[in-house]
């Protein structure tokens, strides 16, 4: 007879281990990236969990979601970015964090909000403001939101 746990649970069985949400949105948009769907539309934004798993998957999402655009000469620099800002608002914010990205009239505009929970939560200034001058043509803050734009048609930002 096999031992097992307080739980009925045979311990010598490894455990299953469930991606995160912010994992799975990053599966997703790579699935969506991969059938073609994610090239259709030029605005996008998605719901990150509060966790330090949101930095790495709001760099998945942004870099998959920019070479689906064709924009495969922002998205170093939009990778960079998009981590700073996410991991500024995990330390600002008690709650969800929404990443925004919108391709129109020749710029990507990336936006992210640190959807603020609890009287801890605060917002402030935006993080590594000589990174974002040296990558953006353009950055700023207002409340909750942290936002930047690079050229979409090629080229760098200055």
């Amino acid at each position: 007879m096999r031992a097992m746990d307080r739980r009925g649970n045979d311990p010598r069985t490894p455990a299953v281990r469930l991606p995160s949400r912010n994992a799975l949105l990053a599966m997703a948009n790579a699935l969506a990236v991969r059938t073609g769907w994610a090239g259709r539309d030029r605005e996008v934004s998605w719901l990150l969990s509060a966790r330090p798993s949101a930095v790495p998957a709001a760099r998945r999402l942004a870099t998959a979601r920019l070479s689906a655009w064709g924009l495969h000469r922002q998205a170093e620099a939009a990778e960079l970015l998009v981590g700073e800002l996410v991991a500024d608002a995990l330390r600002r914010c008690g709650g969800r964090i929404r990443l925004a990205l919108r391709v129109d009239d020749g710029l990507l505009r990336c936006e992210v909000t640190g959807l603020f929970a609890g009287p801890g939560a605060r917002p402030g200034p935006a993080p590594h403001q000589s990174l974002l001058a040296r990558l953006a043509c353009c950055w700023g803050v207002s409340g909750q939101v942290a936002w930047f734009e690079l050229p979409a048609g090629g080229g760098h930002a200055h």
